[in-house]
Formats: structure tokens, sequence, C-alpha cells
């Protein structure tokens, strides 16, 4: 469909504006300057149009696809892929990756870098740092969170238990693009673009501010986990979650339990076990609902045999589950 060769041609060529495809054509377009109306040298538009037929002008094609800008003094090519030009991707995959193309997301990736680093510069002033220090959150949801976030990483591959991931909504367009490629030191009017602009439909916060209060909350949040004390049912809780976690695919666990003088063998639904969150087990005072139990015959004789005025829902307390087996495997045992 095309080559690499052909495509280096088509870039270096200051006359030629239309590469011709098999079903479409590839549009070499002159950069303007929106400011002075003016063509920014050396840099152009790489636009993909379906069933294009001549130098018809680029509004007038209604399936125009920027698929990348030229920068010729650099020699350097930058790549949008669209996946809804699914044949065309698969050949021009190929030729973007041996002319040395670089993704527009690296570009992305240098603003929300210029963020980070201006907003971790406004974190270390005074202000910030005397609002982290009186911050006052209650102290449990801060737990629940943790909780939740530290049960869920048992089960879900790749899971952050401490930290955060900063993602700026920046919305560059393809001027924005231009203007980078054309002048690094755009980007940081791109950084006071983003902090200035309104970060929610909901208020007039700007997005500094928004990330602001987002650090100050995430800064109390974490002295909290850092020094956070869990008790002995918080303990079990990881405990056992972590270990039946720990076998890929498991459906049901064999479960020994005991309260007072009573002790029964359950099968437990253990996506019953890994969906019910600490804030549900917290308010059943620490016990999973006895809809985990496999079957309704199972679930019925243990409801009146440990329904009671302290546990009137009969639900199975963590501190009752003595032991988890799967198969011969021994997952969790309390000694």
């Amino acid at each position: 469909m095309i080559t690499t060769k052909e495509f280096k041609a088509f870039l270096e060529d200051n006359t030629r504006q239309i590469l011709a495809l098999k079903n479409a054509n590839l549009l070499k377009i002159n950069a303007i300057d929106e400011e002075t109306n003016e063509n920014i040298a050396n840099i152009s538009y790489i636009c993909y149009v379906d069933f294009a037929i001549g130098a018809t002008p680029l509004s007038n094609y209604e399936k125009t696809k920027l698929i990348g800008l030229y920068d010729k003094a650099n020699q350097q090519f930058y790549y949008h892929r669209i996946y809804s030009i699914y044949e065309f991707n698969q050949a021009f995959d190929k030729v973007a990756k041996e002319v040395g193309a670089i993704n527009f997301k690296n570009l992305n990736r240098m603003v929300k870098k210029a963020i980070d680093r201006r907003l971790n510069s406004i974190y270390e002033e005074t202000f910030v740092k005397r609002a982290i220090e009186c911050r006052k959150d209650p102290e449990e949801e801060f737990k629940k969170a943790f909780m939740d976030k530290v049960i869920t990483s048992f089960f879900e591959t790749g899971t952050t238990v401490y930290g955060s991931d900063n993602d700026y909504l920046t919305k560059l367009d393809a001027y924005d693009y231009v203007k980078l490629v054309n002048d690094k030191e755009y980007v940081s009017e791109l950084v006071d673009n983003y902090l200035s602009s309104k970060g929610s439909f909901v208020s007039d916060k700007t997005n500094l501010d928004i990330n602001i209060e987002k650090h100050i909350y995430n800064q109390a949040k974490l002295k909290f986990e850092r020094n956070i004390e869990l008790n002995d049912e918080d303990e079990m809780i990881l405990s056992l979650l972590k270990n039946i976690s720990k076998v890929k695919n498991a459906r049901t666990v064999k479960v020994v339990y005991e309260q007072g003088h009573n002790v029964v063998d359950l099968d437990l639904d253990v996506d019953q076990l890994r969906n019910c969150n600490y804030r549900n087990l917290v308010f059943r005072n620490y016990a999973f609902s006895s809809y985990a139990i496999k079957t309704r015959k199972e679930e019925n004789y243990f409801r009146q045999m440990f329904r009671s005025e302290d546990n009137p829902f009969s639900d199975i307390l963590v501190k009752g589950i003595k032991k988890v087996t799967y198969g011969r495997k021994t997952l969790y045992e309390v000694k």
C-alpha cells in the first residue's frame, strides 16, 4: 500500500502535496500560524483522506484525518494513530517505525511532566505544607478507603496501594502540537493555560485549585496510612482474602466455621467474598453475608443454627472462620 521510501520522498518533496494510495490519499498541508495567518516554516500537517480526488481543499473532505506532523528542519515525523482506519494502520505502522516517528503521546507526556514539575514546586510552598499539617479528616474514613484498596489489590494485578497517578486532562489540539514541535518553550504556555482553566463543570475552581486540594488530601491520607493501626479482625480479613486470592480462578472454598459450641463445614462462593467491601464488613460487625454460602440448603441450615440477638441476620463472622481450604491446600487457619 505504501513503502517507507515513498513516504520519505513525499515528506521531503517541497512541491508535492498529495500521495495517492489505494482508495485514499495522503495530503501534506503547510501549518499556518493562527495569529499571523502566515505559514510556519518547515512544519506540515500530514492527513489521511478517504477517496480523495485531486487537490480539493481540506475543508471539503468529510473524512479527513490528521495522522501526523512533519518537521522538515529536523527531519522528524510525529505520528498519531487513527484506529478507525485499520487497514491503513497495518501497513503504515511499519513505515512510521522505520522513519523513526515520535508518537503524539510523547508530546502529551512532555506537557504533563511540565505540569507535574510546576505543581510539585507549588506543593513545596509554605501555605501548602501548613494546610497539610492543619488538615483534619475522620481517620475512620481513611482506614475504610485504605482497607478497600488493599483488598482490591489482592485480586487485581497492578493495583497500587500507596501513592497516586497524576493524569492531567490537557485537551491539546493539532495546532498545539504544531506549536510544540516548532517551539519547545510553548510548553510553559500550555501549563499556564491548564492550571488557570476551569477544572470542573460543577464549580468555578481552576485546575490549580483542584490539584492543590487533591494533593493536600492525599498527603493527609498517606500520613495516616503510614501509621495505620489495624485491629485483630482487620488483620484476619486481610490474611483471609490475601490467601484466597493466591488461588487463581477459584470459584469455591471450603470453610470450617465455629461459633459457640457449634461447628459446621461450609462451601463459600469466592466472588461473594471478594466483592464484599470493607465498609460492608464493618457495618455487619466484621462479617460476611450468609449469601456467600454456595447452596440454599446449607444457607438455611446455617441461619437456623447461628441466628441470635447479637447476629440477627445470621452473618458469617470473620472471627468464626477457623480454617479455609481449596482442594487439599490449606489457605487460612486459626491456630
